[in-house]
C-alpha cells in the first residue's frame, strides 16, 4: 500500500514537460523539480487526492453493452469478451480489421506491449496515437534533415540562448513552467514569436521587453518566412560556409542555396505576402529583418509545437533546422530545436514507432530488413509482421475494413477531424474503451469499457519533451478494482492465447517464408497464425501483489531492444539507461551530453540504427508550402484553433483546462466556445460580440457566438478546441484527407470557414 502519512514523490503528467511534485502528508502539492509545477497540476491533485471516485466522475467497474443499456460485468468477462472480439474479427475480416488507438499520456510500458501485442502478435498496421495528430511533424522535420526523430536539445538550452525563436507555439499558456523558469529568467535572450495571433505569450514577452519582436505572419507562411530569412543570411554573408561543408551532404546544400538564392524570398518580393491584412507592410520588413539578425549570434534556440505542425508541417519544421544548419546552430549547448509537447509521452510515442507505417525505433514497415529485425526481438518469425502499412489515423473514419477499435485514454468522439463522419464510422464499430474518468460522450459508441488507473494511482515512465525518462510513482491505491493500462493490455494477450488453445489447434507456418496470403488464410483457418504458447509467453511479465507487471522487467525488455538503434536509450557515457537510473533524482536524459558534439566534429546525424552515418540534408520545401493560406483563393475565412480562450480573465482558466478538462470533470467545461472575429472584419461583417454566428465549409457546420478582438488578424477567425458543453468543436469543420504527406498528420489548422451572421445551423 502506498504511505498516506509521508511526503509522496512523483511526477504531474499533464504537458510533454514532465516534472517532479511531492504530496505533502496533508494532501498539498509542492513542485520539487527544476521546473515546478502550475496550475492545471496541482488543480488535479488537489480535486482527486482522498476523493470519493464517484466525486470525480470515475468509471468504477467494467462494463458492457447489452440489449437493455450498460451492464456492469467482472474484469473476467470483459477480458474475455475483448479476446473474443480480436479472434471472431480477426478470423472473419482479417488482420486489419482491428486497430488501436492511444494516447501520449500512457505509460512507455504500456506503449510498448500494445506495439508488440498488436503490431507484432497480431500483425495489425492500424496503430495509432494522439501524436499522429499533434506532435509527429516535428519528428518528421526533424527526420528530413537529420535522418533521425531525437532532437538534440533540451530546456536548459533556454537559458543559454542569445535569441529564442517560438513558431506556432504559446508557451505562457501551455508549458507555463518552462515559460516562466526558463524562458522569462534569460532577461538578455531576445524573444521572437511567430504566430497569426497576438498570443499571452506575445503580451508577456513584449512588457519584458520592448525588443521582443511578435511577426504576425500570415497563417501558413512559415515555410516562406524561414526561406526570406535564410536569403537575407546568404546575400549579407552571415551563414558559416565552412560548417556547410563540413556537416551537409553537399548536392542537396548546393540544390538548396540555389533553389534560396534564386527564387522568390527578397524583402521586397516576399514581405508583402506575409504581412497581414492592415499592418504596414513596411514595419513587418522591419521586425523580418531585425529577427533575421539574430542569427548572426552565437548561440540560438527555436521551438515549436502543435500550432505549426498542424499548419504546414514536417516541411515548416524542416525549414526550421534548414536555417539551424545554414548557420551551425545546432549540437552545442544554447544551440538547437526544442521540440514541446501537449502530450506527457508524445516523445514516447515517436521513438517507438506509433504511426500505420512504423516500427519502434522508427523503423519502416516497407523494409523486409526492417521487419526481419523487429520480429527477431519480439522473438516472433518474420512472416508475422504485416507488410502492407496500417491507415492513417485520419482515414479510420473511411476504412471498410475496420470493426474492432481498442481505444486508450483518449476521446475520438472529439479528437477526430472531420467529426460527424467519424461519430458516423463509430456506430459501426466495436469500440473497446479504456479510460479512468466517466465520458458520457465516449457511452454513445463504446461496446466494453475498462477502468484504468489514474494518474495518481499508477507506476510507469514516461519520456518528456526533451526526451528525459522520468519514473512516475503511484501516490494513492485506488478504491476499487482499476487496472494499468499495462496490466489491461498483457491481459488481453494472455486471454486471447488461452482461447487459443481451448480450440487445441495448433498453429500453423513456424519459420517458414509466407506470402501475405498464405498468412491471411492462417487467419482465417481459426487464426491459426498465433502461436498461443508464445504469445502467453511474450506478455506474462513478473507482477507486484496487485497483479500489476513491474516496470523493471518492461523496461529491460525495452532497453535491450533498443541497442544498436539512433533512438538507444543510453545515458552520457554511452552505458544503458537502466530502471534505477529513472527512478533517482529528475530522471535521465538519453543520451546525456553525448546528444552534442564539439563544433570541429558531426552533430549525431545516423538514420535509423546508429552506425549508420550520413550528412544531414538541407529540406527544399514543394511549392505548395511557400503559400500562406489566403493566396490560395478559397474565399472565406482561415480558422486558427488552439487552447483556451482569449483575452486576459481566462488566462488562469486556460491553463487549468489544458490537458485536465476531462480530469476535472464536465462540471468545469464552459457553457458555450466563442469564435473569435479581427475588429475591422467584424465591422465589416456587422458582427458584434456576442452575436450568434454561423461557420460552415465543405466538411460541416457549427453555430456559436462572436466575440470581437484585435489579437486575432484580419482574414483569420480563431476557436478553441477545448470542449463545452454545447459541442462547438472544430473538428466538425477540420479535414482527415489534408494529411503531411510524409508523417500522415492532418493539417487542421489548414481549414476555410465562411462565417454567416445569425442563429440557426448556416
Amino acid at each position: 500500500m502506498v504511505e498516506q502519512h509521508s511526503p509522496r514523490q512523483t511526477l504531474c503528467t499533464f504537458c510533454g514537460v514532465v516534472d517532479q511534485v511531492t504530496i505533502t502528508p496533508n494532501d498539498k502539492v509542492r513542485g520539487t523539480g527544476s521546473m515546478g509545477v502550475c496550475v492545471k497540476g496541482a488543480h488535479y491533485f488537489q480535486k482527486h487526492l482522498g476523493s470519493d471516485p464517484r466525486e470525480v466522475a470515475r468509471f468504477t467497474s467494467p462494463m458492457l453493452r447489452s440489449p437493455y443499456g450498460w451492464e456492469r460485468v467482472s474484469w473476467d468477462y470483459a477480458i474475455d469478451m475483448a479476446a473474443d472480439t480480436i479472434l471472431a474479427d480477426r478470423q472473419e475480416f482479417g488482420r486489419d480489421s482491428l486497430g488501436f488507438y492511444g494516447v501520449g499520456q500512457m505509460t512507455f510500458e504500456a506503449l510498448w506491449v500494445a506495439k508488440k501485442f498488436f503490431q507484432g502478435h497480431l500483425g495489425t498496421n492500424n496503430i495509432c496515437s494522439n501524436a499522429e495528430q499533434c506532435l509527429a511533424n516535428n519528428a518528421g522535420g526533424h527526420e528530413l534533415v537529420f535522418g533521425n526523430e531525437g532532437p538534440f536539445s533540451s530546456y536548459d538550452d533556454y537559458r543559454h540562448a542569445e535569441a529564442i525563436f517560438f513558431y506556432g507555439h504559446n508557451p505562457a499558456i501551455n508549458h507555463p513552467t518552462v515559460f516562466q523558469r526558463y524562458v522569462r529568467q534569460n532577461r538578455a535572450a531576445v524573444k521572437v514569436v511567430v504566430d497569426p495571433r497576438r498570443t499571452d505569450t506575445v503580451e508577456q514577452l513584449q512588457r519584458d521587453n520592448p525588443e521582443n519582436i511578435h511577426l504576425p505572419v500570415r497563417s501558413g507562411g512559415d515555410v516562406l518566412l524561414n526561406c526570406v530569412i535564410a536569403r537575407y543570411l546568404m546575400d549579407h554573408r552571415a551563414w558559416d560556409r565552412a560548417y556547410v561543408a563540413r556537416h551537409a551532404d553537399p548536392a542537396l546544400a548546393d540544390e538548396f542555396l540555389r533553389f534560396i538564392g534564386t527564387g522568390p524570398f527578397g524583402l521586397d518580393e516576399a514581405v508583402p505576402r506575409l504581412t497581414p491584412t492592415g499592418m504596414p507592410v513596411d514595419e513587418m520588413r522591419e521586425r523580418i529583418v531585425r529577427a533575421a539578425e539574430l542569427w548572426r549570434r552565437d548561440r540560438v534556440v527555436t521551438t515549436s509545437s502543435v500550432g505549426i505542425n498542424q499548419t504546414v508541417g514536417s516541411a515548416g519544421v524542416a525549414s526550421i533546422l534548414n536555417l539551424h544548419l545554414l548557420t551551425g546552430h545546432i549540437g552545442e549547448p544554447g544551440r538547437g530545436h526544442v521540440r514541446m509537447a501537449g502530450q506527457s509521452n508524445a516523445s514516447a510515442e515517436l521513438a517507438l514507432g506509433y504511426s500505420g507505417r512504423l516500427l519502434p525505433f522508427r523503423m519502416r514497415i516497407a523494409e523486409e530488413r526492417d521487419r526481419t529485425e523487429m520480429a527477431a526481438i519480439w522473438e516472433l518469425p518474420p512472416w508475422r509482421i504485416n507488410p502492407e502499412p496500417g491507415l492513417p489515423v485520419a482515414s479510420f473514419a473511411t476504412s471498410e475494413r475496420l470493426r474492432t477499435l481498442f481505444v486508450f485514454g483518449t476521446n475520438p468522439a472529439r479528437n477526430f477531424p472531420n467529426l460527424r463522419r467519424w461519430r458516423e464510422k463509430m456506430m459501426d464499430l466495436c469500440i473497446v474503451y479504456v479510460d479512468s474518468y466517466y465520458n458520457p460522450e465516449i457511452l454513445e459508441y463504446a461496446d466494453i469499457v475498462l477502468p484504468c488507473r489514474t494518474k495518481h494511482e499508477t507506476a510507469g515512465i514516461f519520456l518528456n519533451g526533451e526526451r528525459r525518462l522520468q519514473f512516475m510513482e503511484p501516490v494513492e491505491e485506488p478504491a476499487f478494482e482499476a487496472w494499468s493500462d499495462v496490466r489491461i493490455v498483457c491481459e488481453v494477450a494472455r486471454r486471447v492465447a488461452a482461447r487459443l488453445e481451448e480450440n487445441a489447434r495448433p498453429p500453423a507456418g513456424g519459420d517458414a517464408r509466407l506470402t501475405v496470403a498464405e498468412v491471411d488464410d492462417l487467419v482465417a483457418d481459426g487464426n491459426r497464425d498465433i502461436d498461443p504458447a508464445a504469445l502467453d509467453k511474450a506478455f506474462s511479465y513478473p507482477t507486484d501483489d496487485f497483479g500489476e507487471p513491474l516496470s523493471e522487467y518492461v523496461w529491460n525488455e525495452v532497453q535491450a531492444a533498443s541497442r544498436g538503434f539512433y533512438n538507444e536509450f543510453v545515458d552520457g557515457t554511452g552505458a544503458p539507461i537502466t530502471l534505477d537510473q529513472i527512478r533517482a533524482g529528475e530522471g535521465v536524459q538519453w543520451a546525456g551530453e553525448r546528444r552534442y558534439q564539439p563544433s570541429g566534429e558531426a552533430p549525431l546525424s545516423s538514420a535509423v540504427r546508429r552506425a549508420e552515418r550520413r550528412a544531414a540534408t538541407f529540406f527544399v520545401p514543394p511549392p505548395e508550402r511557400l503559400l500562406p493560406f489566403q493566396e490560395r483563393n478559397r474565399g472565406g475565412f482561415v480558422l486558427i484553433t488552439g487552447r483556451g480562450v482569449m483575452g486576459d480573465k481566462a488566462k488562469r482558466h486556460n491553463v487549468a483546462m489544458f490537458n485536465s478538462s476531462t480530469a476535472t470533470g464536465a462540471d468545469d467545461w464552459p457553457d458555450e466556445n466563442s469564435v473569435y472575429v479581427n475588429d475591422a472584419d467584424a465591422a465589416r461583417l456587422g458582427v458584434t460580440s456576442g452575436v450568434r454566428v454561423g461557420l460552415r465549409n465543405e466538411i460541416g457546420a457549427i453555430e456559436c457566438r462572436a466575440e470581437v478582438s484585435p489579437d486575432v488578424p484580419a482574414g483569420h477567425l480563431y476557436l478553441t478546441f477545448h470542449p463545452d458543453k454545447a459541442d462547438t468543436h472544430p473538428n466538425f469543420l477540420t479535414s482527415s484527407d489534408n494529411i503531411d504527406p510524409h508523417t500522415w498528420q492532418p493539417l487542421l489548422k489548414d481549414t476555410r470557414v465562411d462565417l454567416v451572421v445569425g442563429g440557426g445551423q448556416p
